[in-house]
């Protein structure tokens, strides 16, 4: 058995009862930004549908298993078991349907080039760009640093200071 929800802003979850365990896939992708979670639980097998409820900070995901009913918090950061849930009536429940077992989620897409302003960053090449600073880890172009600054004050250092002239902070060479 395997099921998946939309959780709106908090991503995408599938869920599924491989033997005993279940086994919990959660993705996030926000403009710059995307994330993956996988967590395992030994819950025995289950009796009917999962139930999931949306909390003020996050779902909880109700179990009915052959040894009891377990729940499961799902946050952003965090997927962990907890013993006593709120009382999950006074939340909405969010549906999930019945997907094959083994489709859980696409692969996730690579991330678009970020552009803020006067910054750029590619992940794909490995580069960013800010101003006139560069620096970029692919095999055709150099690391170049045209300006540095203090790690502690932020004022502008020339190269080949060893300390700053503003504040007199060691600086990194």
């Amino acid at each position: 058995m395997a099921y998946s929800a939309n959780l709106g802003g908090y991503g995408q979850l599938a869920i599924a009862n491989i033997g005993k365990q279940t086994q919990i896939n959660l993705s996030i992708s926000i403009p710059g930004q995307q994330q993956s979670q996988s967590s395992s639980f030994s819950t025995g097998n289950w009796l009917s549908k999962p139930k999931l409820f949306q909390l003020e900070q996050g779902f909880v995901l109700e179990i009915n298993t052959n040894q009891n009913s377990q729940y499961i918090l799902i946050q952003q950061n965090s997927i962990s078991t907890i013993e006593s849930p709120p009382e999950l009536n006074r939340y909405p429940q969010i549906d999930l349907t019945a997907i094959a077992q083994e489709s859980n989620f696409e692969p996730m897409q690579p991330m678009q080039p970020l552009k803020m302003g006067n910054m750029s960053m590619n992940l794909n090449s490995m580069s960013m760009q800010m101003g006139n600073m560069s620096m970029g880890f692919n095999n055709q172009s150099k690391t170049s640093i045209n300006k540095q600054f203090c790690s502690q004050c932020g004022k502008e250092a020339q190269l080949g200071d060893r300390f700053c002239r503003s504040c007199g902070h060691e600086l990194n060479q």
